[in-house]
């Protein structure tokens, strides 16, 4: 439903008129409707409920940011200014990444565009990177905060990473048989994360899909669970939204919802859907969850997972831990080791693949075995005894990117092993000095934007922070933002996710923090945000929450369809019903 996710976007961000808006719901299939309104349901609650957590006190003078639909001609006028700017200063980058659309596909470059930034919004080209920098073919230099979407946990190219690469490409790097890296990454992967066994995938798509298959395999049942808001990757196998029955949907062109069938989409954190695990057991094979989610970093739910462990535990469930971000991020062992709740399964990449494609599955012995059937001797009678699932790659075991995990983890443990602490947790101290530094200058960020009384705050877990808009989340105010943020030497993700790294110095920290400051004071300054009396806007939305928040719960239940068909009718008219009242009253959602 790439479509409609796009229509999404667009009302959200009110880049299209509210009768447009009427227009494309009412012509909508019944299924899509039910996704589009699920989606603007959670999209009304989590502005709300943000609101309400970090501006109440000042409600009555909330700046609100302006929407592409407000742009005045000031408006527009500085937009020009800026792109003539950019584009002077980075006219090589702009020329290549028009020269690439022709023949490079990437979703990327869409993501966020805007019509009236259009010419603010192409991507970089980079000729070199270091550290914490990167540098465009245009000679500009920027502090990096994107990291690579989190691999970069020691900077760009650290010597010990270039050095075992060189070597490694200097002896050659075949793909077939193993290599003596293999044996040594392995080993000192299981030492730091605990873990039994480990297993190396092509990407961290492929972890979650074959930890996935693994679970499948073991318990000879097929459903899974994943949590509203997880990212696990592109495989249909677990992706997935959830209508307002708790139904899942395909979320995309081209998916099939057959996959969708077999996922069980539910709320994290709350306590009241464990129920639905319980209650649906003998169907359910794992539940896949990210512990601190990437995309909401503030949502921490540490007794609901406690008791997720205990519930999957007792009814034959495996738990699979994506740690894809959070991995080697606050410590060696992970949210795991943190919050001490071990999965049966746990994904990883990013970090321990040292800036090579790769992913990682790594468990208990009993589990990790349905891959390779287990351990035997060459010198007498034993064989596998453990009945295989299909699981195969070229580059699984990629003698260069081994090179560079063995090196990523031999300087983790160095870094760990001079620690005087010799707790549990004596691995992730050297990593609590830069944790504690991305927490003071988000708190010191938010500081500033509560102050402004800008509808932003910062959220963040580890060395992971994500900026957060709380009116319009994917809006105009958004992208000048982080448009402005590049003009001054600062280069952002597309995804959203940005990272400290143990390369960025006390000095860096506080040019980002200058950076940041300064351009929210220049679109202030610029008009882009205004006071609005926010009350008749809350009231409506909460209207719309507590209609919807009506309907019955029918999760996949065949009997009640025709109720479910009249109810989805009411919903629609009332739908259209609320929408009218915004034009109405010429409020904007």
């Amino acid at each position: 439903m790439i479509a409609i996710d796009d229509i999404l976007e667009k009302i959200v961000s009110k880049e299209i008129e509210k009768k447009e808006a009427l227009r494309f719901f009412e012509e909508l299939p019944e299924k899509e409707k039910s996704y589009l309104v699920s989606k603007l349901k959670t999209h009304l609650s989590n502005n709300a409920n943000s609101v309400e957590n970090n501006f109440s006190e000042k409600k009555e003078r909330t700046l609100k940011a302006v929407t592409e639909l407000q742009l005045n001609e000031e408006h527009k006028g500085f937009i020009d200014q800026m792109a003539q700017k950019l584009e002077k200063n980075a006219p090589k980058s702009k020329e290549n990444a028009s020269e690439c659309q022709t023949y490079f596909v990437d979703q990327r470059r869409t993501g966020g565009l805007k019509k009236a930034l259009k010419r603010l919004q192409f991507h970089l080209t980079y000729s070199e990177c270091d550290g914490a920098y990167l540098y465009d073919i245009d000679g500009n230099k920027y502090i990096d905060i994107a990291s690579d979407n989190g691999v970069n946990l020691f900077g760009h190219q650290p010597d010990f990473i270039k050095e075992a690469i060189s070597k490694r490409l200097d002896k050659g790097y075949p793909l077939v048989g193993y290599t003596e890296e293999l044996s040594q990454a392995t080993k000192l992967f299981s030492e730091l994360t605990g873990h039994e066994r480990v297993l190396f995938t092509q990407s961290g798509t492929e972890a979650v899909m074959w930890a996935v298959r693994i679970a499948r395999a073991a318990t000879q049942k097929k459903k899974i669970v994943i949590f509203e808001g997880a990212y696990h990757g592109l495989s249909d196998t677990v992706l997935a939204a959830k209508d307002q029955f708790g139904n899942s949907i395909a979320m995309g062109l081209g998916m099939i919802q057959e996959f969708a069938d077999e996922l069980i989409v539910l709320d994290y954190g709350n306590m009241e859907d464990l129920s639905i695990i319980e209650d649906r057991a003998d169907e359910i094979a794992g539940v896949l969850v990210e512990p601190v989610q990437s995309r909401n970093p503030n949502n921490q739910p540490v007794e609901f997972l406690k008791e997720v462990r205990k519930l999957t535990l007792e009814k034959n469930i495996l738990l699979i831990m994506d740690e894809m971000i959070t991995g080697f991020r606050v410590s060696c062992s992970g949210v795991q080791g943190l919050w001490k709740i071990k999965g049966d399964l746990a994904t990883y990449g990013k970090i321990p693949a040292g800036g090579m494609p790769s992913g990682m599955i790594a468990g208990l012995t009993k589990y990790m075995n349905y891959v390779d059937g287990g351990t035997f001797d060459y010198d007498d009678e034993s064989m596998p005894s453990v009945k295989k699932a299909l699981m195969a790659g070229t580059h699984t075991r990629n003698p260069i990117k081994l090179a560079a995990t063995l090196a990523i983890l031999t300087e983790i443990k160095k870094r760990s092993s001079t620690s005087e602490n010799k707790t549990d947790e004596s691995n992730s101290c050297f990593l609590q000095e830069l944790n504690e530094k991305t927490r003071l200058m988000c708190e010191e960020l938010n500081s500033f934007f509560k102050t402004k009384n800008v509808p932003l705050i910062i959220e963040y877990f580890s060395s992971l922070f994500r900026f957060k808009f709380l009116d319009d989340p994917n809006g105009v105010v958004k992208e000048l933002v982080f448009v402005l943020m590049r003009i001054n030497g600062v280069e952002t993700s597309p995804s959203g996710n940005c990272f400290l790294t143990l390369a960025h110095s006390d000095k860096d920290i506080k040019s980002i923090i200058r950076v940041v400051k300064k351009s929210i004071d220049t679109l202030m300054k610029q008009n882009f945000f205004y006071i609005s009396d926010s009350i008749e806007e809350d009231e409506i939305k909460e209207d719309i929450r507590s209609t919807i928040s009506t309907i019955p719960d029918m999760r996949n239940d065949p009997e009640q369809e025709s109720i479910k068909n009249d109810q989805m009718e009411k919903l629609r008219k009332l739908i259209i019903s609320d929408l009218n009242n915004f034009q109405e009253k010429e409020v904007t959602i």
